[in-house]
């Protein structure tokens, strides 16, 4: 619940950070009335990509979150790594937001942790919408403490927005693929970004963004 939390606290304010973008990235300000309605047009854009795909799969009678058991088959492999125990599963459900499932892992090397939390909001469709118009965005941030960035993993239909922290050794990702499943990446002891994305692509992400 406390993910679900973050994940909803998180649009309003990365959707401002994104819409203040500008030709000139330096200033972190909008410099004309035309470089809103260009974020707001991709907003809009991408909203409606992922209400498409919403419907496409309303049409054909998919509108249920995967159990969390079966969700748990898509928790990934990490090279060098061992699981931290068995997987940990769960589905829930509120008030006007409808249902979702989640599957998450933990995993260890030495002092190394890594952790990977996947998470279905098919039956929550509305709730959710916004992430993908959000990471879609192609905002980033920098200051003394970390480096955010929306990063192509290369599969298609799957957007990423990755922190990695400049004062401690550890990173993090969330992915949304196909508008459908979000996957959150934690590593603590590991801060290089290629290892980040390594874990992101030892993920099944092609299948779960082509449901």
């Amino acid at each position: 619940m406390k993910k679900l939390i973050f994940f909803l606290g998180i649009i309003p304010a990365v959707l401002f950070s994104a819409t203040c973008k500008n030709k000139d990235r330096s200033s972190g300000k909008i410099e004309s009335v035309s470089d809103l309605k260009d974020a707001s047009q991709t907003v809009e854009k991408n909203m409606k990509a992922s209400s498409d795909r919403w419907a496409e799969r309303r049409a054909k009678g998919d509108t249920l979150a995967i159990p969390y058991k079966d969700l748990e088959a898509y928790l990934p492999e990490i090279n060098g790594y061992s699981k931290d125990g068995g997987p940990k599963g769960s589905q829930m459900s509120g008030y006007g937001m409808g249902a979702w499932s989640q599957a998450e892992q933990e995993y260890i090397n030495g002092d190394k942790k890594v952790s990977v939390k996947i998470f279905d909001y098919n039956s929550a469709q509305q709730a959710f919408m916004g992430m993908t118009a959000m990471f879609g965005m192609g905002f980033s941030s920098e200051d003394d403490y970390k480096k955010q960035a929306s990063v192509d993993v290369g599969v298609k239909n799957v957007a990423a927005y990755e922190t990695l922290y400049k004062t401690e050794k550890k990173a993090e990702m969330v992915l949304v693929a196909g508008d459908r499943f979000i996957i959150n990446i934690e590593t603590n002891g590991e801060g290089d970004e290629s290892f980040l994305r390594s874990v992101a692509k030892s993920i099944n992400l092609g299948e779960l963004a082509s449901k």
